[in-house]
């Protein structure tokens, strides 16, 4: 499955929502079967950035400064074991921007834990 199959356009937010109760939810879909070869993980990790980056961009802090964010990644099915791993670090690194870094796979939250 190719690259784009799998997380649609890198340089686009698939979905952004508000929440009721006063949350900005961005969702990252991904398709298919995440496998774990180096460019996959490298398309991830760039969309991932982009959602991160967007969060520090003019037009999302002049209408969302203060708002808490969560950057959502949704997986249809289990991915590949490296990209479990790869997920488990991220958390982290989406706390620098101030977002909050949640896991669906086949739409159940799920915690993606270090091994």
């Amino acid at each position: 499955m190719s690259i784009e199959n799998m997380f649609g356009d890198l340089d686009k937010i698939d979905i952004l929502a508000e929440t009721k109760t006063g949350e900005v939810v961005m969702v990252l879909v991904c398709n298919g079967f995440i496998d774990g070869s180096p460019e996959t993980q490298k398309a991830l990790l760039d969309k991932m950035e982009g959602y991160l980056n967007h969060t520090q961009s003019e037009e999302f802090q002049k209408e969302y400064g203060g708002w808490p964010v969560i950057l959502r990644v949704t997986l249809g099915r289990e991915p590949d074991e490296h990209i479990l791993a790869l997920l488990s670090k991220c958390p982290a690194w989406a706390a620098d921007y101030g977002v909050k870094l949640e896991f669906e796979i086949g739409g159940k939250q799920v915690r993606i834990v270090e091994s």
